[in-house]
């Protein structure tokens, strides 16, 4: 077990090592390709939209066939073999196909590790799932500051290079997990249909949305936004570095104290952080506080994902969840970017960066209001259980 556990430590850090590179340096690199703040949203945007399919498709597929290792390393070959079409070819049509079956590829991977970590640790170390993803933060931001100076020394037209050599890691250290904790249900359409129809898990999943729809366009935009700014290549994988380090004393320290207090509350507060947090990236105008603003990423995204996560698994049986999670993930991620960097975009291009994270503040404010409307109300139907049952 601690084999196990060790290993999916390691995986972490490089899954999303690999995402330290597409996320922060592949705006850019489109940027350099001379594709317009439009082309770059809706390639990085409507892109994602195939998430929304991908990850419970494959999540399903995971749960039928009673396995995640054997789907990881086909995905992940996948993914080597779709970026050669959004590295080599300048064409629009042909790098926006391509990396629409590039994140068909590697949008179920965090969902599916999010699954076998949970499985592996079992009942009794559940809450320790923060103490896995933390190597994920640790990854991410360790990669992210080291490629910025790579970058800017090799040429960002190279960065194909540092993602296939963190793939290929990747896919060396799968072949060391083992498949655990399989549930032996047989899962049929009929039960994924059960979860989607579950009313409390589709609310929670739409107000989540609300707060990751700003979220996600700072995840594609921020690069154009700090670029705008005036900010070089290193100051761009520091901002993208210090947010991913910011994660990692919250998921090691807190990933306990969340099942302590009602998630629809602390969503509220998360929401409220965040609409403060946009507020400000609309107000400033130098580049590197706005990167320094980016270690508020812990209190907010790394809060954010414990509550989302652990709220989602406590809706959905055992054998259902990879489906579950696949649903959480591609309603925050895929959609989310979807309706994020589309809209953003054409903000960004027609109305300036500044303006887009005001509406973003805007929009986590409405996700606030909304919250905190669901929360008091379910607590009124508590109450009034209690009240029946007395």
């Amino acid at each position: 077990m601690n084999k196990q556990i060790t290993f999916l430590k390691a995986l972490s850090f490089m899954h999303f090592g690999g995402k330290a590179i597409i996320l922060p340096f592949l705006p850019l690199f489109l940027h350099y390709q001379n594709f317009n703040s439009i082309e770059i949203g809706t390639i990085m945007g409507v892109s994602p939209l195939i998430s929304i399919f991908a990850q419970p498709f494959i999540g399903f597929v995971s749960d039928k066939y009673k396995t995640i290792k054997r789907l990881l390393i086909l995905l992940y070959f996948a993914v080597i073999a779709a970026s050669f079409g959004i590295f080599f070819f300048g064409d629009f049509w042909i790098v926006f196909l391509s990396f629409i079956v590039f994140h068909f590829a590697l949008s179920p991977c965090t969902p599916l590790i999010d699954s076998m970590c949970i499985q592996s640790l079992g009942t009794k170390r559940k809450h320790d799932y923060g103490k896995i993803r933390l190597w994920g933060s640790v990854g991410f931001a360790l990669t992210a500051i080291i490629s910025g100076p790579i970058l800017s020394w090799v040429g960002i037209d190279k960065i194909y290079i540092l993602l296939w050599l963190i793939t290929l890691l990747t896919i060396f250290l799968i072949s060391f997990l083992k498949d655990q904790n399989q549930s032996t249900t047989p899962v049929h359409l009929k039960g994924v249909a059960e979860v989607i129809n579950n009313k409390k898990f589709v609310v929670f999943l739409l107000l989540c949305l609300l707060v990751m729809i700003p979220h996600r366009t700072n995840d594609t935009m921020i690069v154009l936004h700090l670029e705008n700014l005036g900010a070089t290549t290193l100051l761009v994988g520091l901002a993208f570095g210090l947010a991913a380090a910011s994660e990692v004393p919250v998921f090691y320290f807190l990933t306990k104290k969340m099942s302590e207090y009602n998630p629809l509350l602390l969503l509220g507060i998360v929401a409220t952080i965040y609409t403060v947090r946009w507020a400000l990236y609309g107000l400033i105008t130098s580049p590197f506080i706005i990167a320094l603003f980016q270690l508020s990423q812990g209190i907010t995204f790394g809060l954010f994902w414990l509550i989302a996560l652990q709220t989602a698994v406590s809706f959905v049986p055992n054998h259902l969840r990879s489906t579950g999670q696949a649903l959480l993930t591609s309603t925050c991620f895929g959609l989310g970017g979807a309706i994020g960097g589309t809209v953003g975009g054409w903000i960004l291009d027609h109305l300036g960066s500044m303006v887009m994270y005001r509406v973003m503040a805007l929009l986590t404010l409405i996700a606030v209001i909304a919250i905190f409307l669901t929360y008091r109300s379910s607590l009124q139907k508590e109450a009034l259980a209690k009240v029946k049952t007395s």
